[in-house]
């Protein structure tokens, strides 16, 4: 359905357009869409500029083309009182009809309120955190998560079929490292399967640093065993890397954190992806193969010629980028293009898909394998990789790679959703140090949530049972947690401060669930709640007005969301929408008034948005803190 401020916009457009035709000058919409603006308050609710386009088009002042459009102008359902002030053409809302427009719409479509079609018919693949599988999720990896997750769902909200992949690496560097300590170590898991390898992982580098020779050559050659998906060594490496996976996603499930399938770089290799994609690469002609010199024998891209794709690439100091060695191994960035040409579905990838797990939330956890059945997963019309800003200029590189092969549109719609790297006030969260190894407390997520859901304890009613106490605390130090990552852009670095993410003060996620919550209880003391009996002649034109209007935009910022992938933009309307609603709580008593049913129905209104709000930040509102 359409959202109520797009209907107050679009009967707008109409009668300007209308009234334009009535004057001899045809005006389309997206022309007058251009100069809709909110004015001040004392001039009216929405306001056009369009006095300054027929100027041009008569030869005329604003002043005098908008005062002559405003003799041909009729009222609408929506707009009561239209006047002009030096070119401009501002107009005041009719209270009572949108006031009903607004709290009836979002009577009827509840948990949907909000949402839109703009993706309809199009698949997009949302890839994170992509953690590799010998660490637990550091509140780095937590970032990621978070942010994936919320846009997925603002995507899915927004009708597109969203696919959520996590890609392993588990033929990587650090994951031979881990397993070799894991075999050579001889020290026995004692807890958490994540955090004790995670632990072990850091000892074997202490342990590189006093003996590299030794140590690395070792590594290196399970590193090739690991790569041949014949040998003990792979099957045994295969088996590891699942265990630590299945660590983290408690971690992820805590979280509330789900997926659609895992695809793992071993299963990538093995379908011969990589073969494909060269082979299309090659043909582009954007790679070489020097015979000598320091890229003998290696398949590289040259630089020059992307960058006459993406300008940047060209000035690189270094012209060359190494796709396959000279021993024929693989770098990251060719094995990265072939796994995004299964993705847009420009190759096949002969992938066989089992079951992995069931998720909490009901569904079922794929993983690609070398059984099972090809069950429909990849070919996106838009992929979407969740990846920090320090990886920039490799994604750029993969866009350009797609580019040349003959895929504009496909390169077009790859979007790296960039994030600005988290850090510590006490320092780096570097995996191969421990970074995330604290003094006093681990920097791990679940460290995080434990911490937070015990602080959050102290601000919860005494009155309750001991099991709701720590239910309540969960979930608002979940909400305490996600809006903090999530409350920024992007782009934005985060320095986490335990401080500021234990503050349940005004600004953040339990600001926003405690205002859910106090409309919650209104709406309980109320009882039986009668939409029939609203009399929205009570309706002031104060705070109850002012926050009907917020109520009324929520599908635009929903779609502004979406399309810009910033979920920050639903964090600060939340925000709004709370501020707003604590002024007419405030100002504007609900029970036991004259107005009683019409404020019923703005509480209830403000309820379900907040609701359907925070549950696109991954937040579930609870009706008690």
């Amino acid at each position: 359905m359409k959202a109520p401020s797009k209907e107050l916009k679009e009967e707008f457009i109409n009668i300007l357009k209308n009234a334009a035709s009535e004057i001899g000058i045809k005006m389309e919409k997206d022309e007058i869409i251009a100069t809709i603006s909110k004015p001040k308050k004392e001039f009216g609710d929405i306001s056009s500029s369009i006095g300054f386009k027929l100027a041009r088009i008569m030869k005329t002042s604003p002043h005098i083309a908008a005062e002559k459009l405003v003799q041909h102008i009729s009222k609408g359902r929506l707009i009561k009182n239209i006047n002009e002030l030096d070119g401009y053409i501002n107009a005041f809302i009719d209270e009572q009809s949108y006031a009903k427009l607004v709290i009836e719409s979002i009577l009827s479509e509840g948990n949907t309120y909000g949402s839109s079609d703009i993706g309809a018919g199009k698949k997009v693949i949302v890839e994170y955190p992509s953690v590799n599988p010998n660490k637990p999720w550091h509140i780095g990896h937590l970032k990621n998560a978070l942010l994936g997750d919320a846009v997925s769902n603002i995507l899915e909200f927004c009708s597109y079929n969203v696919e959520r992949e996590d890609y392993i690496d588990d033929l990587g560097l650090q994951v031979a490292e881990s397993l070799w300590g894991y075999i050579n170590l001889g020290d026995k898991p004692d807890k958490k399967f994540d955090q004790w390898v995670g632990e072990e992982y850091v000892k074997v580098n202490k342990m590189l640093e006093q003996n590299k020779e030794k140590v690395s050559k070792e590594i290196d050659e399970l590193l090739k065993k690991i790569e041949d998906h014949s040998t003990k060594e792979a099957k045994m490496c295969r088996e590891f890397a699942e265990e630590c996976v299945r660590a983290q996603y408690e971690t992820a499930f805590k979280y509330r954190c789900y997926h659609d399938i895992l695809i793992w770089e071993s299963d990538i290799v093995r379908a011969k992806l990589l073969e494909r994609a060269m082979k299309i690469i090659e043909e582009s002609g954007s790679v070489e193969k020097p015979s000598e010199g320091k890229y003998a024998n290696c398949i590289v891209a040259n630089l020059e010629k992307l960058g006459e794709v993406f300008e940047e690439l060209g000035k690189m100091e270094e012209n060359r980028k190494v796709l396959i060695r000279s021993n024929g191994t693989a770098t990251y960035l060719a094995k990265d293009l072939a796994f995004h040409m299964w993705k847009f579905g420009i190759i096949k990838g002969d992938f066989l898909f089992e079951e992995f797990m069931k998720q909490p939330n009901g569904k079922v956890l794929y993983t690609s394998s070398d059984k099972g059945t090809d069950m429909g997963f990849g070919n996106a019309d838009m992929v979407i990789n969740v990846i920090g800003s320090a990886q920039q200029h490799e994604q750029l590189m993969l866009k350009a790679l797609l580019y040349v092969s003959g895929h504009e549109e496909k390169a077009k719609n790859l979007i790296h959703l960039s994030y600005g790297e988290v850090e510590l006030e006490e320092g780096s969260l570097h995996g191969r140090s421990g970074g995330w190894i604290g003094k006093d407390k681990n920097y791990t997520a679940d460290d995080l949530l434990n911490e937070v859901s015990s602080k959050a304890e102290l601000f919860t009613k005494d009155q309750v049972s001991e099991e709701e106490k720590k239910h309540i605390a969960f979930e608002v130090a979940l909400g305490a947690i996600k809006f903090d990552f999530l409350k920024s852009s992007p782009e934005k670095k985060t320095v986490f401060s335990w401080e500021r993410a234990l503050n349940f003060e005004a600004n953040s996620g339990p600001y926003c669930m405690y205002t859910y919550a106090r409309a919650a209880k209104i709406l309980e003391k109320a009882g039986a709640f009668d939409n029939e009996k609203i009399n929205y002649s009570k309706l002031e034109r104060s705070y109850d007005f002012e926050l009907l209007l917020a109520l009324g935009e929520a599908q635009e910022y929903v779609e502004r969301a979406c399309s810009e992938l910033r979920p920050n933009i639903i964090a600060d309307y939340l925000l709004s929408i709370s501020s707003l609603f604590s002024k007419f709580y405030e100002n504007m008593p609900v029970l036991k008034s004259e107005a009683q049913e019409l404020r019923l129905g703005i509480v209830y209104a403000t309820k379900q948005v907040i609701s359907n709000m925070l549950k696109l930040l991954g937040i579930m509102p609870i009706e008690r803190i």
